[in-house]
């Protein structure tokens, strides 16, 4: 009898990532993850979670095997998604929706959404139209993180005509000078940076580092990487 998979219950039921991960398939989707993948003291396959370069080469591959995106680069330094926290907070906000649709899951062109902070992986924008066919404004005060997520874009043909990135030249302004007057959005999302110092980051990546590695490490490399601007803002969250 062959054993069932090992279910995350605490995410959604639309997830895809429900399930245990299929290593050795997301291996296929990107070869590269190929040598991160080492057995745990348990037998069971799996990579070093304290690893930047294994955690973000594992997302791109769940992107891959699951959402279909075949490209998506963006520079190391910058913030690598967990992608199923992620699609999480994507379902939920379907569901929000839906209660102003007679508990309907509202799908297609007729949502745009609003992603403030979008970032340089892109990743709100890309999982909610690779899940519902919504449209994506995606909106960042920082000009490289624009510049990389619409080169995602740009090179992913599912993406073409359903995300726009628009880079917000005053970085007090949130919507003033992304949305015209025209417009119209049904929801505006945001993932704000949560840390409130340097220090705070630090302490939390040592933590994170200490539980999935079992090494206390003084300056410990953030293993989903991050940039300030990603991570710290004044009075945290």
């Amino acid at each position: 009898m062959a054993t069932p998979k090992q279910e995350k219950t605490r995410l959604h039921s639309r997830n895809k990532n429900r399930e245990r991960y299929d290593l050795s398939a997301l291996a296929r989707s990107n070869p590269a993850l190929k040598i991160h993948l080492k057995p745990t003291k348990f037998g069971v396959e799996s990579i070093d979670f304290s690893d930047p370069s294994a955690v973000k080469l594992l997302n791109k591959a769940i992107l891959n095997h699951y959402y279909r995106i075949k490209h998506w680069e963006f520079p190391d330094q910058n913030l690598c998604p967990p992608i199923p926290g992620r699609a999480d907070y994507i379902h939920y906000i379907a569901d929000l929706l839906a209660e102003n649709n007679s508990g309907k899951v509202s799908s297609g062109e007729k949502i745009t959404c609003l992603d403030v902070g979008t970032g340089a992986s892109c990743i709100y924008s890309i999982i909610g139209v690779t899940e519902y066919n919504w449209n994506f404004i995606g909106s960042d005060s920082d000009a490289k993180s624009i510049q990389s997520a619409q080169s995602i874009v740009n090179k992913n043909p599912s993406l073409n005509g359903k995300i726009e990135c628009r880079l917000q030249k005053n970085p007090s302004h949130i919507f003033r000078g992304i949305i015209k007057k025209e417009e119209k959005i049904d929801i505006t999302i945001c993932n704000p940076p949560f840390h409130s110092s340097q220090e705070e980051a630090l302490k939390g990546t040592r933590r994170k580092v200490k539980n999935l590695s079992g090494k206390k490490k003084i300056k410990p490399e953030l293993n989903f990487s991050g940039m300030s601007n990603e991570l710290i803002y004044e009075g945290g969250e």
